[in-house]
C-alpha cells in the first residue's frame, strides 16, 4: 500500500466570495484550452457549470470530492450514474487536495485575485470611514 501525499490546497480556507455573482472568464484561454477541444458537450457543459459551483463553495474554487454533489452540481441532479460517464472529462484539470477538496488551479487563481482585490477594498473602506470620523471628532472639538 502506497501513501499518496496530496498538495495542500490552492486557495486559502478563509476565501469566500459568495457574494461575487460574476467569475473572471479569461476567454482566448478557455477557446484554446484542451477543455475546449477535447471534451465533449455534455463534458465541456458539466465543466463550467462546476466552475461557476466552486466559485461559491467554501473555500472558493473548490468542490466536494463526492459524485452524488458534484452529479447535483454539473447539472446531472440525481443521476449519478450519467454524472460518472462524464466525470473524466468534466473534471479536467481538477485536483485533489489534502483537505479532500478538489480545486480547478484556473478557477482558484481567478478566486485568489478576487480575493485579495475584496480585502484591499475593505482596508480602503475601513480607512476611508477612520478619516471622516475623524473629521467628524476634530469639527466636534473645534466648534466647542
Amino acid at each position: 500500500m502506497t501513501d499518496t501525499i496530496l498538495p495542500d490546497p490552492l486557495v486559502p480556507p478563509d476565501v469566500d466570495l459568495t457574494d461575487f455573482p460574476f467569475m473572471p472568464l479569461e476567454v482566448r484561454r478557455l477557446r484554446d484550452s484542451k477543455l475546449a477541444t477535447s471534451a465533449d458537450g455534455e463534458e465541456f457543459r458539466a465543466a463550467v457549470l462546476l466552475w461557476c459551483a466552486a466559485w461559491h463553495q467554501l473555500p472558493a474554487a473548490s468542490l466536494p470530492d463526492d459524485d452524488a454533489e458534484l452529479a447535483q452540481l454539473s447539472g446531472f441532479g440525481r443521476a449519478v450514474r450519467e454524472w460518472k460517464k462524464i466525470r473524466t472529462g468534466a473534471l479536467y484539470g481538477w485536483i485533489k487536495c489534502s483537505d479532500g477538496r478538489l480545486y480547478h488551479p484556473v478557477v482558484a487563481e481567478k478566486a485568489v485575485e478576487s480575493w485579495k482585490r475584496k480585502q484591499e477594498q475593505k482596508v480602503k473602506t475601513i480607512k476611508a470611514r477612520l478619516a471622516a470620523f475623524e473629521k467628524r471628532l476634530k469639527d466636534a472639538t473645534t466648534d466647542a
